[in-house]
């Protein structure tokens, strides 16, 4: 004779999943962090119209398509990659505003923790630059070696903020003593 087949259970509703809701998700529109791109962005258009229409690739994978042939030894083939310059942005203007504020150098902001501060200070007062004595003392909780410590208090030297403090009142004490 041959197999019995199993009959396959009908699909049932799910009385938990709202799909009006699911689908005005899908519709809604992306959160925009980037200022230049939420001002040229249009409602009426997919995400993938409107950032071809601004010059941007929606999927890099798509945009510069690389040859799947492997080399046949290490640095031989020259990849040559397809970029698909047929397609002009109609708003110019967000990529040249991008430009000019990928340009601009951003802040480094340098910070350390209070604690490491305050374990750099001791360790300046008690010790002056003998790293090797601030390695022993009992105060090193993490065991850091002289190296450590040494990068530890020049990173705290070069944060203008906290170390013009440790200055200023190094200076103040000094003067009191006179």
């Amino acid at each position: 004779m041959g197999k019995v087949k199993k009959q396959k259970r009908h699909q049932k509703f799910d009385y938990n999943r709202d799909r009006k809701k699911n689908r005005k998700k899908s519709k809604a529109v992306p959160a925009i962090k980037c200022e230049e791109i939420k001002k040229a962005w249009d409602v009426t258009k997919s995400v993938k119209k409107n950032l071809e229409d601004m010059g941007i690739a929606a999927d890099s994978n798509k945009a510069i398509k690389v040859p799947k042939s492997k080399p046949l030894k290490m640095g031989t083939l020259d990849v040559e990659m397809e970029v698909d310059l047929e397609k002009t942005p109609i708003k110019k203007f967000v990529m040249n505003d991008l430009e000019e504020r990928s340009k601009i150098p951003g802040k480094k902001k340098m910070s350390m923790s209070d604690e490491d501060a305050g374990f750099c200070v001791y360790m300046m007062d008690t010790y002056g630059d003998n790293y090797k004595a601030m390695a022993r003392d009992e105060r090193n909780y993490y065991q850091e070696t002289p190296k450590q410590i040494q990068r530890k208090i020049n990173r705290f030297k070069s944060i203008p903020e906290m170390y013009k403090i440790y200055a200023e009142a190094r200076q103040g004490e000094s003067s009191m003593d006179s």
